[in-house]
């Protein structure tokens, strides 16, 4: 559905742009206290309907999956992501995991097995309408306290990168604003937004606006890359901006 705003004396378009789509979630978890509890998070969320739960113990087969966009797993990625990950994947399933437990390797397996997102249980709960939301429309969400495991759990399995890789990284980092490299710094180092903005005693849309500009200048899809790019530059001995 399209959401078109006109001109009320000229009837000229103003603005066309696609209504948010109505977002299917099943929540899965084999606690029923849990279950409950992630169910009211979501409850009354805008354009959030929770289809069903499921004991995430029991066969998938006894998974209410047919109308759900995205599944909210939870207690099932540590150390690694469980099987039945692996089976909603391969049925074409959006899937956020929760847990208590993340290490570097467990975010590693979970996002190259092809999760949507990653959260942290007991932090998240609050967020999880918006990480949903995200999630469906095809972005990957990370809790700002995991960034910091993902390029530590990826180091020792990549090769390593030629020097002139590792320059135009450095280089794409320096054209960034003083304040631009503050903001991904704090975001780095796993503050949120608001955190980010209380630190640099800036608004949380200041601090929006400089993750915008930093995108563009970076030539990256999403914050989660830029905030990648600049926790792997502050690992090095030296950024490479100083």
């Amino acid at each position: 559905m399209e959401l078109t705003v006109r001109n009320a004396d000229d009837g000229r378009i103003l603005l066309c742009a696609a209504e948010p789509a109505e977002v299917s979630v099943l929540l899965a978890d084999a606690d029923p206290v849990s279950r409950h509890v992630l169910a009211g998070a979501l409850d009354g969320a805008d354009r959030i309907t929770v289809v069903g739960t499921a004991d995430s113990a029991r066969p998938l087969h006894h998974w209410p999956l047919s109308e759900a966009d995205v599944v909210v797993l939870a207690g099932l990625a540590a150390p690694r992501p469980a099987p039945v990950v692996t089976e909603l994947l391969h049925k074409g399933a959006r899937v956020v995991l929760l847990d208590t437990r993340w290490t570097g390797a467990s975010l590693a397996a979970a996002l190259s097995a092809g999760c949507a997102g990653a959260l942290i249980k007991n932090h998240e709960v609050g967020r999880l309408a918006a990480a949903v939301r995200a999630v469906a429309a095809g972005h990957t969400v990370v809790s700002p306290q995991l960034v910091g495991l993902w390029p530590s759990a990826h180091r020792p399995e990549r090769p390593p990168r030629p020097p002139r890789q590792d320059r135009s990284a450095g280089l794409r980092l320096r054209e960034l604003t003083e304040r631009e490299r503050a903001v991904l710094t704090c975001l780095a180092e796993g503050l949120s937004t608001r955190e980010t903005a209380g630190r640099l005693k800036v608004t949380a849309a200041t601090v929006k606006s400089h993750v915008s500009h930093a995108l563009a200048k970076l030539a990256v899809r999403n914050r989660l890359e830029a905030v990648l790019l600049m926790r792997q530059a502050l690992d090095e001995d030296l950024p490479p901006w100083l």
